[in-house]
């Protein structure tokens, strides 16, 4: 299942012996769709998610390397740990670590990436944009950890999604996207900005790496959405395709959250009341990033 990994029940220390890499002293950084730990001793970050993950985790170890082959500011594999490694139905993936500042890297950075990343076509098959398919698939590993009505008002989403996706119009050409491309998913290295979690990279729609910053700020009213589209561009806004991308993107902030559930039930108690709003448009809509 797409669950998250604890780091009590030895399955980090497992993977960390089958990379070779030192896990004494390991921090829990993050737990999401993927559990983040530091391994001080091996200057590491390691991602661990679920066995099922692998292919993914495979392909962001992939574009890691092509990426830092051309240049482009991204994370880095480990050194020492070139490959993802699975035990015991995990699988992990480790990073460089870096230090981060107390200020978090500012989202028009993004922008000036993306310009970038949209430029470039890796010299090996990238796997389709199919963002629905990825919601449904959490879905359905959620089957107790969910409330049922929760969980069939995200399924009928899906199908209505499903059935509404493939006609829609897009004013950019599709070429390699990051797929989850928000401000959380920057990192500084020193004065660099860099981008992070690479398992989401594929062949879409330009404009879908736009989307989320818009969403943001729709949602939690974060201010820079202008700054962040004028150094792009191009206003996805004014795209006659925005609207359903839209709910693209606020369906899988929904589900890619998911797979914490079990160990965070602030993560819950948001989704639902987030479930809620969309089911009562008439309330706010703001949301609550999740704690």
């Amino acid at each position: 299942m797409n669950t998250v990994v604890p780091l009590g029940d030895g399955i980090l220390l497992d993977l960390c012996r089958m990379a070779g890499m030192d896990c004494r002293d390991a921090r829990l950084i993050r737990v999401c769709a993927n559990t983040v730990f530091y391994l001080p001793r091996a200057a590491a970050a390691v991602r661990v998610a679920s066995a099922e993950m692998a292919a993914k985790a495979r392909r962001a170890v992939r574009m890691a390397r092509w990426l830092e082959s051309i240049g482009f500011p991204a994370v880095r594999v480990h050194p020492a740990a070139p490959e993802a490694v699975v035990v015991e139905g995990a699988v992990a993936t480790f990073w460089e670590y870096l230090p981060q500042p107390r200020h978090a890297p500012p989202v028009v950075r993004l922008a000036s990436l993306l310009r970038h990343l949209h430029e470039e076509s890796p010299p090996f098959p990238v796997a389709p944009w199919d963002p629905v398919t990825d919601a449904r698939s959490n879905l359905l590993l959620a089957a107790g950890t969910l409330q049922d009505s929760d969980r069939e008002f995200l399924l009928d989403w899906c199908d209505l999604l499903d059935g509404e996706l493939p006609a829609n119009r897009y004013s950019l050409p599709y070429g390699l996207i990051h797929g989850d491309a928000w401000a959380g998913n920057l990192l500084w290295r020193g004065r660099e900005v860099v981008l992070c979690d690479l398992d989401q990279m594929c062949h879409g729609p330009l404009e879908w790496d736009l989307v989320p910053t818009v969403v943001n700020g729709l949602r939690f009213g974060h201010p820079t959405v202008e700054e962040f589209l004028g150094t792009y561009g191009f206003d996805v806004r004014a795209a006659v395709g925005f609207p359903l991308l839209r709910q693209v993107r606020e369906l899988t902030m929904l589900t890619g959250a998911l797979p914490a559930l079990s160990s965070r039930p602030s993560i819950a108690r948001e989704i639902s009341r987030r479930i809620s709003n969309l089911r009562d448009p008439s309330g706010s809509g703001q949301w609550t990033p999740y704690e």
